[in-house]
């Protein structure tokens, strides 16, 4: 042993290593502070809404799947300064991370700065998302068990709340987004509806394809009683004079028909003027326009609903696959690979120093 320590004597380099080293060992593994580290697994599922028939509409609050979006938007939030104020508000962490006589691991005073608290939770809290498995995992250190386990719950339960109320809020834009559509189709659907009932007003018509088909069956009864003429005038020239009282007769009636035919065929249809055929396809038009905005009013009746349901519910959930753990031993800090690492870099490092020295040396001489 004296042989030792006079080696170290006569090489300073090596005696600054070996108090170095010996410093660092003490620490890591007598005097560092106990961390210990709950761990929770979690998972965003989408809750399914109730069956809402809407035709051709798209869906309000996408049901695209939540991974990894909605973990990492839950990662950055437990992550944040307003899960920080929330944690610190319960579980008074600014004290508890304060409280440690462990100088190198403590926050080094209660009331330092927020970006310092920010900083020094950050390094006590741990929330990575696995991509092979599709979930987050949360784990937070506290110098006691239960504290690191209330840590981890709360980190969950307020995701929870946050991720919910993310999804809600986007709910609630869209049911404002639906309360001016079912206005504005509201507006439009009456206002058809009005233009329709003018047009019946001002036609004095309630159903112009109704009339058409009136008029249609009137023509047709007269070019039967036109013809049931034209065959008994036929008869009767078979056998009278063209001045006989009956045949001009006939003949007065053929024409008092054929009259009353074109009449009736103007009304239905001409080149000119307001005929039931272009009244009929202006009514069409009208009614199919209040049809489609009766329809579009409807669905956005539906929409509205739908949204109105969303935003008062449970629209996404955090789901944890592994309750956060109450540790029994103590994980951090990693007494044995730190004092190994830091062993060997130091003596890595004193190597090199050596090597320069005695090739400095060397030139010197």
């Amino acid at each position: 042993m004296s042989a030792f320590v006079a080696y170290l004597k006569n090489r300073p380099l090596w005696l600054l290593v070996a108090v170095v080293v010996t410093l660092f060992v003490l620490y890591w593994n007598v005097l560092a502070a106990r961390r210990y580290v709950s761990e929770a697994h979690v998972v965003i599922d989408l809750v399914q809404s109730p069956a809402v028939t809407v035709p051709e509409l798209p869906s309000l609050v996408s049901s695209a799947a939540t991974a990894p979006r909605d973990l990492l938007l839950l990662r950055d939030y437990l992550l944040s300064t307003d899960m920080l104020a929330k944690l610190d508000a319960e579980l008074r962490l600014r004290e508890h991370y304060s409280s440690s006589y462990d100088l190198f691991s403590r926050l080094l005073y209660k009331d330092a700065p927020l970006e310092w608290f920010l900083s020094h939770y950050k390094k006590r809290v741990s929330v990575e998302y696995d991509e092979a498995n599709g979930v987050l995992v949360v784990q937070a250190q506290a110098y006691t068990p239960k504290m690191a386990q209330d840590i981890a719950r709360t980190m969950v339960e307020e995701g929870g709340r946050f991720i919910n109320e993310l999804a809600q809020n986007l709910a609630r834009v869209q049911v404002a987004f639906a309360e001016r559509e079912v206005a504005t189709s509201a507006k439009r659907m009456a206002q058809a509806r009005q233009g329709l009932i003018a047009f019946q007003n001002d036609h004095g018509l309630v159903s112009p394809g109704g009339t058409v088909a009136d008029i249609s069956s009137v023509v047709a009864r007269l070019e039967g009683e036109r013809s049931d003429l034209q065959a008994r005038r036929g008869a009767l020239e078979a056998y009278l004079a063209p001045a006989a009282p009956d045949l001009i007769q006939v003949n007065e009636q053929i024409r008092a028909v054929d009259k009353q035919l074109l009449a009736q065929r103007t009304r239905l249809a001409s080149t000119r003027g307001n005929t039931l055929n272009r009244v009929a396809e202006e009514y069409d038009r009208l009614a199919l326009d209040a049809g489609f905005q009766q329809t579009i009013y409807q669905t956005a009746i539906t929409a509205l609903e739908r949204a109105r349901v969303d935003a008062t519910r449970t629209l996404k959930k955090v789901s944890i696959l592994q309750q956060p753990t109450l540790p029994q031993y103590s994980t951090e800090p990693g007494r044995l690979y730190y004092s190994v690492t830091f062993v060997l870099g130091t003596l890595l490092l004193a190597g090199i120093l050596q090597l320069l020295i005695a090739v400095i040396r060397e030139h010197r001489d």
